[in-house]
């Protein structure tokens, strides 16, 4: 109860924190804003500004810059436990976003991006596995099939592209994969001797998901293994397999699309800076006029700029896209995230977009445990794909958790000195941070030092099979699916 008492204050005290932060950060955009159609600048200023992390501001610069996770930024984690006379590593289920995008929406001035990045060794070696694969007619994993025609590596080195992943991407999975298999094999040699019957892929049907995983897997695990490895297809974000026809899902999403428009039009501040950003950011066809002023819209469109290190965009001198901007509209939708994190209705959306995904990695995880295999289970998805799962499991909301080439990764054990069931753990971590403690179903958790913890196995198999629909007031799924909220709408807006 004790220890409960503190997770609710250190949660409540954060929250505070992060409030008393939004507002501060909004209080300074409506001391820079004009509520003028358009923004325009006083004095004469420069056509363009570039996002760099200096200046009085080098601190919120540095946040954001996060966001982007360059490929140098890329560092090892705490994946391992280094004990392994005690802890005997089974397996590990890895869900990855793919890396960095050109923007979903057509974008103005994006011909003046770079989405390159510096050729380096690695990425050399990475192209000429892939081009002696091409020219040797090796290549399995593009047809006949699901990802039939799908090219290996992005198309243009150089331009950001539609949806379409870039070479910094490319590069992020590189050496993602490079830096997990450094820290595995140290506690788990059998990862540089995996046959491809114990290595089990899964990738989103887009281009980017399959291209990131990919780029991961030749930094992970032997190259002789992964030619011959199989991509399975999901057709859906979630990886719901055989659990994905639910109508209550399309019902609880317009909750949380009311619920975010409900927040925005309470603050007009940013209601205004996302138009004016907008304006200067989206191409303003008919079939893109409503996306102008959607905070994500905008948010996903500034990151291309900022990621890339490029200039923010002008309409013409006076009237740009500032510094600013770019951090007030981030800012704004990390607290929503924070907000929506917190709601009932997301929650429940959460909880049933990832049962069929948690049902799939306990599943895994017992053949791992009963040394069925496979060893090693990858899911390329996207950031909704660890949105739903963090949010299932009970985890904390961690902003940077959606960074591209972001990774949650979850770690079957066998207690060295117990070789039955009760001794069969699984550890979760995100971004290389063990976030154990934080799910809300592991009753029986073992710490092994201040930073690693495990949970029992026999915790999630309880979780998923008695308590995963308790909240829901059901038992099964396809109840859950099919049940009215008990909610009105007025409620939903209670936070």
């Amino acid at each position: 109860m004790t220890v409960r008492l503190l997770k609710h204050s250190r949660a409540f005290n954060c929250y505070i924190l992060l409030s008393v932060w939004i507002l501060l950060v909004i209080a300074g955009i409506y001391k820079f804003l004009d509520w003028s159609p358009k923004v325009i600048q006083t004095t004469p200023s420069p056509i363009t500004e570039t996002f760099e992390a200096s200046g009085s501001a080098g601190r919120k610069s540095k946040r954001i810059f996060r966001l982007c996770n360059f490929p140098e930024d890329i560092n090892e984690g705490d994946e391992g436990i280094r004990d392994s006379r005690k802890w005997i590593l089974k397996g590990i289920l890895i869900l990855i976003r793919h890396g960095d995008r050109g923007p979903l929406q057509h974008v103005q001035k994006i011909s003046t991006i770079d989405c390159g990045t510096e050729e380096t060794q690695l990425i050399q070696s990475y192209k000429s596995y892939l081009y002696n694969l091409t020219i040797n007619g090796k290549v399995q994993w593009t047809g006949p099939g699901p990802f039939h025609a799908f090219p290996l590596m992005p198309q243009s080195a150089r331009q950001c592209q539609l949806g379409q992943l870039t070479m910094q991407g490319i590069s992020q999975h590189l050496n993602l994969g490079q830096m997990l298999q450094k820290s595995y094999h140290k506690v788990w040699p059998r990862l540089l001797s995996l046959n491809p019957e114990e290595v089990l892929v899964y990738s989103t049907i887009y281009r980017r998901t399959f291209q990131s995983g990919l780029a991961f897997l030749f930094g992970l695990i032997p190259n002789e293994t992964l030619t011959k490895v199989t991509i399975g297809e999901s057709q859906s974000m979630s990886f719901c397999f055989n659990d994905c026809e639910c109508p209550v899902t399309e019902s609880l999403k317009k909750f949380v699309q009311s619920s975010e428009l409900h927040q925005l039009k309470s603050h007009p501040a940013i209601e205004t800076l996302a138009q004016t950003t907008g304006r200067l950011l989206i191409s303003a066809d008919a079939e893109q006029k409503a996306l102008i002023k959607d905070p994500y819209v905008i948010r996903d469109a500034l990151l291309t700029f900022v990621c890339h290190r490029s200039g923010l965009p002008c309409e013409k001198p006076g009237n740009c896209v500032r510094k600013q901007n770019v951090a007030g509209i981030i800012a704004y939708t990390d607290w929503i995230n924070y907000q929506k994190w917190r709601n009932i209705h997301w929650q429940r959306l959460s909880l049933l977009k990832s049962y069929g995904h948690v049902r799939h990695i306990v599943q895994q995880m017992l053949h791992m445990v009963g040394s069925n295999g496979p060893n090693l289970v990858l899911y390329s998805g996207h950031d909704f794909t660890l949105l739903h799962l963090s949010t299932a499991l009970g985890l904390i909301n961690d902003p940077l958790l959606l960074r591209y080439a972001s990774r949650l990764v979850f770690e079957v054990y066998q207690d060295n000195r117990n070789n039955d069931e009760k001794g069969t753990y699984f550890r979760l971590l995100s971004n290389g941070k063990d976030v154990t403690k934080q799910i809300s179903f592991c009753k029986n958790i073992v710490s092994i030092d201040k930073k690693n913890n495990v949970c029992k196995i026999e915790d999630i198999v309880r979780f998923l099979h008695d308590d995963y629909f308790s909240s829901l007031n059901v038992s099964n799924f396809k109840d859950a699916c099919t049940k009215k909220s008990e909610k009105s709408n007025d409620d939903f807006f209670q936070f």
